[in-house]
């Protein structure tokens, strides 16, 4: 899904929820655990919370896309969950 919304923060031009994987998967989605890879941010993405992709952010040292948490693209909104149980 792509936004057309410019965000205060970082500009948005993905969303996804992170996949709950094995350890070591080296797969090119965000996972659950991985940190945010915006600045100085020491959150994990978390299970059935959307986070996002930038186009202000290179990607990884892994080689993979960088995925945000929902504080740097919706601070006012928070947390958008897939889920409303968790």
């Amino acid at each position: 899904m792509t936004h057309t919304r410019t965000y205060t923060l970082l500009n948005a031009w993905a969303e996804t929820t992170p996949h709950a994987c094995p350890p070591n998967c080296d797969k090119p989605h965000a996972h659950v655990g991985d940190p945010c890879d915006a600045a100085q941010c020491d959150e994990a993405l978390v299970a059935d919370e959307v986070c996002y992709s930038v186009t202000e952010l290179d990607r990884n040292e892994a080689g993979r896309e960088p995925w945000v948490c929902w504080r740097h693209i919706r601070p006012d909104d928070g947390p958008i969950r897939t889920r409303t149980d968790v």
